[in-house]
């Protein structure tokens, strides 16, 4: 090179450094989160001492059981692809008592959960407060048991929905001033306050074909909500119940957007409505299998147990360490396909109009937002900051009753116990499917001609329809690592930083967490549609009535006897140092602090230490907190430092940490029951100031999350991918990283008593 002459750019360091540095990533998804030379993959089922067939492990010899799902299932799924199976097998169990079950008037009575009588009084006889409970959801993909309705079973039962119209007034419809001609036609056509509605116009693809099929099968509330002239003309020629209204919606989006606004307007009446898409192929008149137990029951979109009803899946964040203990499986989502707007029951309550004028804002104000999508987040997400959801309760219809066309397809098809000999589904949401009038024919006709055999509803059905279905891990299997790792890198911080300063584009202030409108708790916009509030349902009486009882001495007289069952005494020694121990806080708090420790965990003991001198003491709230321990020593300790409301309860079911977290939820729900709202605290807590100011106090739960931004606390729409279903391959779904159990405050309310309750029962 001669001299002088400038030097051209050196580039190969620079590309070499790019390509290590994709091959360290490869190396750390490859070795660090799969760990795929010596252990298990750990996003699969752990094997402990079990060993493994060759079915239940994939091709590279892990174990191929999922977690978050039955092991059993999942290996059962492998089996059946190494013979080549093309059937499902479902165990069919339906019970004799099953009938036409209706929820009557007393299931929307606000009952007393402690059990009181009418004239304020306990009852005298022992009450097991914490029967053990054994909670598994029934798999109907598993064992199918009918689609008639049951009552809640194990003592379990919903909450009471907040009924807009009192079932015992005779005038209804109700608030008809300005709605004169819907409530006109609600008196003509609502049975038991009840209609199936369909919205659309004269363009809607056979909806004069979806309307015969309505009328076949004698449904009589059934009204149609006509967006234009021409449909409501040509439905008054056929005799069909029709509204009116006025819109100028085109195109199916906007169409669906209008659902919102016009469902509230039946609501509001007092009128449940199950709406309809006109591509629902009714094969029974739907009613008798409603519950009527939650403000929504929806269609799924889900395809198995655990993608219709939910299940919980474990994140690894190997930057935690990689130690047991370390917290790097800490966390857990909970992952859920999204509820199906084609078909839903919306009750008339009160939550149900509160959802409806939300959405009916968001459709109008959020032109990019799909209909279903924003249904399911107010639905399965909790409110945060100024964002306040309408507190809807949700019931999942059963997927094999009310189904969509990848079950119809993939799943009924090929189980020959669900042949339409012995199971005929309530209807079908030709959803999944582009040839959605060809496949809702082909259903018709499976299900209507006695001549038909299965075979129908194999005629031009190439896409969507092998019976090779899997799970939702199954589906991830191979993008584990990717999915895994992207919502733990997740750093989305725009509506979580909002929230500390108050709203949209707020910023940090002068005095950083001294300034007073640091952390405050925000009302919703009176312009976000979300203004009206959940009206909580108090438990009834005063503070210090359970205390007080004759309930309680009725227990100390029947501990005194013996011959009781375990449970029984339990519950009874359980109440008699709780309520001990209520007496000793301070009785013009509010709130009292739990914090539960196992005198077995010196870990936990240590952080104990720490959080009751550097939080508890620091703070002022030793009058306020009571400590629950299986140890004498720690409780002695604890009164020590000031804290004198202790529970001290040694051995309450076994030995090991849990009898702790049950004795931890035991107490919780008596001193809810007695009118005390509670605050847990795991050990392991810093507090930074008292933390009750900075509470919302709009819910009866409020929780700290395990995540760690925005998408991850708050929750987003997860996209599954299903290759074998084309078109409709991306299934939209919930997830949310869960709420942390060691940082909860309950109100004293019916609904959080019962969780308590519940989840004292379940250790």
């Amino acid at each position: 090179m001669a001299p002088g002459t400038p030097r051209p750019p050196v580039r190969r360091p620079l590309i070499a450094g790019v390509l290590f540095g994709l091959f360290l990533a490869t190396l750390r998804g490859h070795w660090d989160s799969l760990r795929r030379t010596h252990d298990a993959n750990p996003f699969h089922a752990s094997t402990g001492k079990h060993k493994l067939e060759p079915t239940e492990r994939d091709a590279h010899g892990w174990d191929a059981r999922v977690s978050g799902e039955d092991a059993k299932t999942s290996a059962d799924f492998f089996k059946r692809r190494a013979e080549g199976q093309t059937t499902h097998d479902v165990r069919v169990e339906v019970s004799s008592t099953r009938g036409n079950f209706k929820q009557d008037e007393d299931a929307f009575v606000l009952h007393d959960p402690l059990g009181r009588k009418d004239d304020g009084s306990f009852p005298t006889e022992q009450v097991s407060w914490f029967e053990p409970l054994t909670l598994r959801y029934p798999d109907p993909f598993e064992t199918f048991r009918g689609c008639e309705p049951t009552k809640a079973r194990d003592g379990l039962s919903a909450r009471p929905l907040d009924l807009v119209a009192d079932p015992s007034d005779a005038e209804w419809p109700v608030n008809c001033a300005g709605h004169e001609a819907l409530c006109d036609v609600l008196r003509r056509v609502a049975i038991d306050r009840e209609v199936l509605a369909a919205v659309a116009n004269s363009a809607a693809p056979g909806i004069f074909e979806f309307v015969d099929g309505i009328k076949k099968l004698g449904v009589k509330n059934f009204v149609v909500v006509a967006l234009d002239d021409a449909l409501h003309e040509e439905l008054g020629k056929r005799a069909v119940a029709s509204y009116r209204v006025k819109n100028d919606a085109v195109g199916s989006h906007k169409v669906s957007a209008q659902k919102f606004s016009i469902v509230k307007e039946f609501v509001e009446r007092g009128c449940s409505v199950l709406l309809t898409d006109t591509d629902v192929a009714y094969l029974r008149n739907p009613f008798p299998f409603l519950f009527r137990d939650a403000d929504v029951e929806s269609m799924s979109d889900g395809w198995d147990a655990s993608s219709a009803f939910g299940f919980l899946e474990t994140v690894d964040d190997a930057s935690l360490g990689r130690a047991p203990d370390s917290g790097r499986r800490r966390a857990k989502t909970f992952r859920v396909a999204a509820l199906n707007s084609g078909m839903w029951l919306v009750m008339a309550t009160r939550a149900s109009a509160r959802l409806m004028t939300t959405m009916a804002h968001r459709m109008a104000t959020e032109p990019d937002l799909w209909d279903q999508a924003g249904y399911n987040l107010e639905l399965w997400f909790a409110s945060r900051d100024d964002v306040r959801v309408s507190g809807a309760t949700v019931r999942v219809l059963n997927p094999l009753c009310f189904v969509n066309s990848k079950v119809m397809f993939r799943f009924i098809r090929h189980a020959p116990a669900l042949l339409k000999d012995k199971h005929v589904p309530v209807a079908m949401h030709s959803n999944y499917h582009t040839d959605k009038a060809f496949k809702m024919k082909r259903v018709a006709e499976y299900y209507t001609n006695p001549e038909a055999t299965v075979d129908v509803l194999s005629k031009g059905c190439l896409v969507g329809c092998d019976a090779d279905l899997k799970s939702v891990t199954q589906l991830e299997r191979d993008a584990k690592a990717n999915v895994n790792d992207a919502i733990v890198g997740s750093k989305k911080w725009a509506d979580g930083s909002e929230g500390v300063w108050g709203g949209k584009g707020a910023t940090a202030r002068a005095g950083g967490t001294a300034h007073p409108s640091h952390c405050e708790p925000r009302a919703p916009a009176a312009s976000s549609g979300r203004v009206a509030a959940y009206t909580p349902h108090a438990v009834p009486g005063k503070r210090g009535d359970f205390c007080a009882s004759q309930t309680l001495r009725f227990a100390t007289d029947h501990q005194k006897k013996g011959n009781q069952r375990d449970d029984d005494t339990t519950s009874a020694r359980i109440a008699l140092k709780a309520c001990a121990a209520f007496a000793k806080l301070d009785k013009n708090a509010e709130t009292a602090f739990l914090v539960a420790a196992d005198g077995g965990d010196a870990r936990a003991v240590r952080a104990l230490d720490d959080l009751l001198e550097h939080g508890i003491v620091k703070f002022g709230l030793k009058s306020r907190t009571m400590v629950v321990t299986n140890s004498d020593r720690v409780a002695s300790d604890v009164r020590k430092l000031g804290v004198q409301a202790t529970v001290l309860f040694e051995g309450s079911r076994g030995d090991d940490s849990s009898s702790v977290v049950f004795l931890k939820w035991s107490v919780a729900t008596l001193a809810l029951a007695d009118g005390r709202p509670v605050f847990l605290l795991d050990p392991a807590t810093v507090l930074f100031a008292d933390p009750i100011p900075f509470l919302h106090g709009d819910a009866d739960v409020e929780a700290g999350s395990d995540g760690w931004d925005d998408t991850t606390a708050y929750g987003y729409d997860h996209v599954v991918d299903d290759p074998a279903m084309d078109w409709s391959r991306f299934c939209h779904g919930g997830r949310v990283v869960t709420n942390d159990p060691g940082f909860v405050k309950l109100a004293a309310t019916k609904e959080a008593f019962a969780l308590a309750r519940l989840v004292s029962r379940t250790f």
